[in-house]
């Protein structure tokens, strides 16, 4: 664990000592520390991209949907992530940026702080799953079945039990460190969130001459971002890996706001 801060923030530290055993000290060259960092800040722009674009067709969107209430909930479908995000890149930040193995497991003293981590995914996790529901009703509105679900998921969200976690381990280290109820919230979220890409984008992409089926890589990038930060980044410890993860992040909201644009 870094004991201060450095003076300039393009500075980092030395690679931590798990990392060189790990073979992966040569990831973590300031330089690429560096591409990282700026590759989650370019996550909250990407993410402004769409609201930007959400907000020029903010007429051709409530004509579509049916209600001004509709567009602003869209408009904070869209914008939560940024503020979730804020949870794993104080985490990022205060390890220097260094994804390592955590403390206290297979003899790692200069690993991260799980509990931290767990905390920061947890906010992650529930922001993403608002923002989802939100998506939902936003394109379908608010009908009665659909408002019951979503007030039910919103309440394992925010008051559901924080035990027990996802399982799924390895070497040792939860790969997801959320629990069961907060992942099956989730997994119903993106479920109604395909449904509600779907409906808000299709039709557009059709008239325009393109494939519907465009309609989803959002959801798709988002997903695959998580898979291989989860998978590939905190597992080999690589850094590059988590660079792609967050460009891949980012792709995804540059292909929202693209997709938007078109179909609106």
């Amino acid at each position: 664990m870094p004991t201060h801060e450095p003076l300039w923030p393009w500075q980092k530290a030395p690679a931590r000592p798990s990392l060189v055993r790990l073979g992966q000290g040569h990831t973590a060259r300031a330089w690429i520390l560096n591409l990282v960092q700026l590759g989650h800040w370019l996550t909250s722009l990407a993410v402004l991209s769409v609201a930007w674009a959400a907000f020029r067709q903010a007429d051709v969107l409530e004509g579509q949907l049916g209600t001004r209430w509709q567009v602003f909930t869209l408009l904070i479908s869209i914008l939560l992530p940024t503020a979730t995000s804020v949870a794993p890149i104080l985490t990022h930040a205060r390890e220097q940026w260094q994804l390592t193995p955590p403390a206290g497991v297979n003899g790692c003293s200069d690993g991260h702080d799980p509990v931290l981590r767990s905390l920061a995914y947890r906010l992650l996790f529930s922001g993403l799953t608002l923002s989802q529901l939100l998506l939902t009703l936003a394109v379908f509105g608010p009908r009665p079945a659909l408002v019951a679900l979503v007030l039910l998921l919103c309440l394992v969200v925010v008051a559901g039990p924080s035990r027990p976690l996802v399982p799924w381990r390895h070497a040792g280290v939860l790969l997801i460190p959320i629990s069961l109820p907060l992942a099956l919230a989730m997994g119903a979220s993106v479920v109604l969130s395909a449904a509600a890409y779907w409906q808000l984008l299709a039709p557009g992409l059709d008239q325009a001459g393109w494939p519907e089926s465009l309609a989803l890589l959002p959801l798709v990038c988002s997903g695959a971002g998580g898979a291989l930060e989860a998978t590939q980044a905190e597992t080999t410890y690589n850094q590059w890996w988590h660079l792609v993860a967050v460009l891949v992040l980012s792709g995804g909201s540059l292909l929202y706001a693209l997709l938007l644009a078109l179909a609106s």
